[in-house]
């Protein structure tokens, strides 16, 4: 038998103010959806949205500042075998729901050919509240993440 799948994706991203004298400079918004069928997959429905300027910092034109959201919602399916393994195991065990993460991030132009870019994030309910493998019956705690990335070109 043919397993049918229907899954949905959008994206849309718009500036909204441009910076004077500039191509390519100002305010910008995005937003990314997805959804998919839940009785296959962990995370049924996924949510990002969030602003960026580039040109913020007065003569760092081709830097770019970031915030954003991200939502990640754990499907009901993924939610029952959770709560089937609390009942069968007869202790605690966290049943997953969702994971919400912010971000920051600040994209530095160093020179035409390298970028470094710092990021922090924060994870409320990682993975969605999966189990703390050090402390059985509690979900894992939420999480700051600090990351360097850095892109060269040639």
């Amino acid at each position: 038998a043919a397993i049918h799948t229907l899954s949905a994706s959008g994206m849309a991203d718009q500036m909204l103010l441009r910076k004077e004298g500039s191509d390519d400079g100002g305010l910008a918004v995005f937003a990314r959806a997805m959804g998919a069928p839940g009785d296959r997959n962990a995370v049924d429905l996924f949510l990002n949205a969030g602003v960026t300027y580039k040109g913020l910092v007065p003569g760092r034109d081709d830097d770019t500042a970031g915030f954003g959201i991200v939502y990640a919602r754990v499907s009901t399916r993924a939610a029952n075998l959770d709560a089937d393994t609390a009942f069968y195991s007869g202790g605690a065990y966290p049943i997953r729901s969702s994971e919400t993460a912010l971000e920051l991030t600040y994209q530095a132009q160093l020179a035409p050919w390298w970028i470094l870019q710092p990021d922090i994030q924060y994870v409320f309910n990682p993975g969605g509240g999966i189990p703390d493998p050090n402390r059985p019956g509690r979900r894992i705690g939420d999480a700051a993440v600090f990351g360097l990335r850095t892109m060269v070109t040639f």
